[in-house]
């Protein structure tokens, strides 16, 4: 099966919002990650941003929606949980197939399971397939970490395979992208990410399927131009990494 692409779109304004989730949709990915200001790392974006894109990519069932209610950290207190899941009740409402959200604890950067757990229910009372975003980088032991997303029933989770705030790409984190592709054993998708691009996908992907399958791509300014997601790099990735899954 050809790899899945999973496209992120900065909502900052609504045409280029449109302009940006039709490159990606004409271009063929098969999944968009929608994030408001993307200068903080993408946070959530406004509701009537994510009504444009579920109108922009049709009927294809690939929307997401990040869930970051603000900059900085990844430590949020209940009251902040509850606002959360009132922005997730808001993106079903607006259309959304799948949220994407993460939080930890901030004594020791482990995953904060009660915050994930209010997080993840409320999603999948929707029907919203979840993803733990790059928050997982910024634990302790990714090992560990992953185990615990998948016990929790969480769908995917988004990786470089690099500490957070340390530098380095998908290519340099290859190993322990690897490690965690063959320790996950289909029982979640690793969406990787981190400098993604129509150079490297090949690569990535030829690497990646030889530890499993259950794996897809995430980008984001290798496929920009102008400004806004480029149509015509975006159908570079894919076709990068499909002509690397057909060998």
């Amino acid at each position: 099966m050809p790899v899945q692409i999973e496209i992120c779109i900065n909502a900052d304004r609504e045409e280029s919002v449109r302009r940006s989730v039709s490159a990606a949709f004409q271009g063929g990915a098969g999944r968009i990650e929608l994030c408001g200001a993307m200068h903080h790392d993408g946070l959530t974006p406004q509701k009537k941003l994510i009504d444009v894109a579920r109108k922009t990519f049709r009927e294809r069932p690939g929307l997401l929606v990040m869930i970051r209610p603000r900059k900085g950290d990844f430590f949020y207190t209940p009251q902040t949980v509850t606002k959360m899941i009132a922005q997730i009740e808001g993106a079903a409402r607006q259309g959304a197939d799948g949220v994407v959200f993460g939080a930890l604890h901030h004594t020791d950067h482990t995953i904060n399971r009660s915050a994930t757990l209010r997080l993840a229910e409320a999603a999948k009372k929707y029907d919203l397939a979840t993803t733990f975003h790059r928050a997982f980088d910024a634990t302790p032991n990714p090992s560990e970490s992953l185990e615990q997303l998948i016990e929790m029933g969480i769908d995917r989770v988004l990786t470089s395979g690099n500490p957070w705030g340390e530098p380095g790409s998908a290519l340099t984190g290859l190993p322990k992208l690897a490690s965690m592709l063959e320790q996950a054993r289909n029982r979640i998708e690793l969406v990787v990410g981190g400098g993604v691009s129509p150079g490297n996908a090949g690569t990535l992907c030829r690497s990646l399927q030889t530890h499993g399958t259950h794996f897809s791509l995430h980008a984001y300014s290798s496929v920009r131009q102008d400004e806004r997601t480029s149509q015509i790099k975006v159908e570079r990735l894919i076709e990068s990494a499909s002509l690397t899954s057909t060998l």
